[in-house]
């Protein structure tokens, strides 16, 4: 992992490495896509991530490539504790 990457991810772990501190046990991370509710369909997705997970190219969803979004998918669901992914257009939404 290049260092530009790792001091990105750091800076990103350190308002969890506070929560951390203070003996929150988990955090979830959130991200949307799509144009939301009023406008249009959106896609939601929450992960609870080990304390100790660093994964590169960990980012916004509209800021990486569809690829590279696939390939830290498969990572995410693989080192997650918990997570989901709901869209709007299902019936389970």
């Amino acid at each position: 992992m290049k260092e530009k990457e790792i001091e990105r991810l750091n800076l990103l772990k350190q308002e969890e490495l506070k929560l951390y501190s203070e003996n929150i046990q988990y955090i979830c991370g959130i991200d949307e896509a799509g144009r939301g509710p009023l406008a249009g369909p959106v896609v939601v997705g929450a992960v609870i991530l080990p304390e100790d997970s660093f994964i590169e190219g960990v980012n916004d969803s509209k800021k990486i490539s569809e690829k590279k979004r696939e390939r830290v998918y498969e990572q995410i669901v693989a080192e997650a504790i918990s997570y989901s992914v709901r869209d709007s257009r299902s019936k389970n939404y």
